[in-house]
């Protein structure tokens, strides 16, 4: 993806310093930012995680991020002050298909293989569904889901497989 870079000056005296840009844009081609997320992954991924530490901050959730790529979970996350802490997992979707939006509770394994979160991986799975323009959150425990290889949510037909409609919204299981 190339990338054009825009530098304006307004005249209200940021101009030019040397190593200093005041403004940056990023302008991909071949549609939105959104658009080219959900074909890849990673970025999908990325957009999933900054959308859930913006929800959980205004919603007064203290985060942490463990560090570095190898835990199996995206957050650590409490109910200030003083909370218990969860260690919670965001999985992003973005793709209608068959009138259902799929999130697979899976990470890779060294050995290529695909395994699903336990209870000693992960506390919350935070599934970001982007259901026509609009963003949802289902927030479900590891009970509810260890074991299970695939999900299915039907954010916007509530009468095809609630199953999970329960877990919607549900940030009351962080505190």
């Amino acid at each position: 993806m190339s990338k054009s870079w825009k530098w304006e000056e307004d005249g209200d005296g940021d101009e030019a310093v040397p190593g200093y840009l005041p403004w940056i844009f990023a302008v991909g081609e071949g549609g939105s930012w959104w658009e080219q997320a959900c074909g890849n992954p990673k970025r999908m991924g990325e957009l999933s995680q900054a959308a859930f530490l913006v929800r959980a901050q205004r919603l007064g959730f203290g985060l942490a991020v463990p560090w570095g790529d190898s835990e199996k979970c995206d957050f650590i996350v409490w109910a200030r002050p003083g909370g218990r802490l969860f260690r919670v997992q965001v999985k992003g979707t973005g793709r209608l298909y068959r009138g259902g939006y799929d999130v697979q509770p899976v990470y890779s394994s060294r050995d290529g293989g695909k395994k699903t979160y336990t209870a000693a991986d992960i506390d919350v799975l935070a599934a970001h569904v982007i259901a026509e323009e609009k963003e949802i959150w289902y927030l479900l425990p590891i009970a509810a889901i260890e074991g299970v290889k695939s999900l299915r949510f039907f954010p916007d037909l509530k009468s095809r497989n609630p199953r999970w409609e329960g877990y919607r919204e549900a940030w009351s299981w962080l505190g």
